[in-house]
């Protein structure tokens, strides 16, 4: 008997898709909102009174977590480095020139496997390991 392929929705495959595309864009907006709220000053917002709590750190820390942007993007980051670490150095770098190695032109979609030819993998063993890479990355966001 063959193995049970696992299937998505396609909604949920684009989803991943898009996760891929645009994760270090990602990591550079969550690092900026991490910074941000960091850096934030809560009494220059014109907040009533006094801060929630009168340690800055912890303040910045309840602003970072009742940031629905922030937690997003982190359960976005997350995911993805869930994924990669399941897959080899060879695996990563196919990851790596499909989705984040792109032309800096024209619309931001994945690099077809024709460019990938110089990686020790035949096309089919590169479907397999992204299609093996967006599987995990949907089941990490749940969907």
């Amino acid at each position: 008997m063959g193995r049970k392929k696992e299937t998505i929705s396609k909604k949920a495959w684009q989803r991943a898709v898009n996760v891929l595309l645009w994760y270090p864009d990602t990591l550079k907006e969550y690092a900026a909102l991490v910074d941000e709220s960091m850096t934030r000053d809560p009494e220059r917002k014109g907040g009533a009174g006094k801060p929630l709590a009168p340690d800055p750190t912890a303040d910045a820390a309840i602003r970072l977590a009742s940031n629905r942007k922030a937690a997003n993007k982190r359960l976005e980051i997350e995911a993805v480095d869930m994924a990669m670490s399941t897959l080899t150095p060879y695996e990563m770098m196919v990851i790596r020139r499909r989705f984040w190695d792109l032309p800096k032109h024209g619309k931001r979609k994945p690099r077809q496997y024709d460019f990938l030819q110089d990686l020790p993998y035949s096309r089919r063993q590169m479907i397999r390991i992204v299609r093996r890479t967006i599987i995990t990355v949907a089941a990490y966001l749940g969907e």
